[in-house]
């Protein structure tokens, strides 16, 4: 075997050998969910109407797609450290892989992703406790959001908390 034979293969292996751990590495490395969401782009939300009050009555809001939810939060009082129970109503009947995530925007309390139960007939329900502030007055928002194959849209509920 010539010589420039024996270097083309060595090139080769190594060539082969790079490309292996390349791909091992990568597999370890790359946080592939994250990078799936990504091509996803930022979620997409409809807000409700700016004089429905949860305290006083459920909220309802249609999204991009024409689903309904409508949100409903017991006790009204939407106290802190106790559990709360959000009611969903939708006129779709077979949602699956629901989110609630419930965050405070004017100061930074941490995300609370709330497991969403299908109760059946287009009822579902998200039970939690919210945290206490000694600042008091926190605004905070509720999501809902459906995942689609590329997009994610929702419905933002909004209300405020006394402490």
């Amino acid at each position: 075997m010539s010589q420039e034979k024996k270097t083309n293969n060595i090139k080769s292996t190594i060539l082969q050998v790079a490309v292996v751990l390349f791909v091992v590495v990568g597999y370890f490395l790359i946080d592939f969910p994250s990078l799936y969401q990504s091509f996803k782009g930022e979620a997409k939300f409809i807000t409700q109407a700016s004089t429905c009050d949860l305290h006083k009555s459920s909220c309802s809001i249609q999204i991009q797609d024409g689903t309904t939810f409508e949100l409903d939060i017991n006790p009204k009082s939407i106290p802190l450290m106790q559990s709360i129970k959000f009611s969903i109503k939708s006129d779709k009947i077979d949602l699956n892989e629901l989110y609630l995530n419930i965050y405070t925007t004017n100061m930074l309390m941490g995300d609370f992703n709330l497991p969403i139960k299908n109760l059946g007939n287009g009822n579902y329900e998200a039970i939690g406790t919210l945290p206490t502030c000694p600042v008091g007055n926190m605004k905070w928002n509720a999501d809902i959001r459906i995942e689609k194959l590329d997009k994610i849209i929702g419905a933002r509920f909004q209300f405020k908390t006394d402490k």
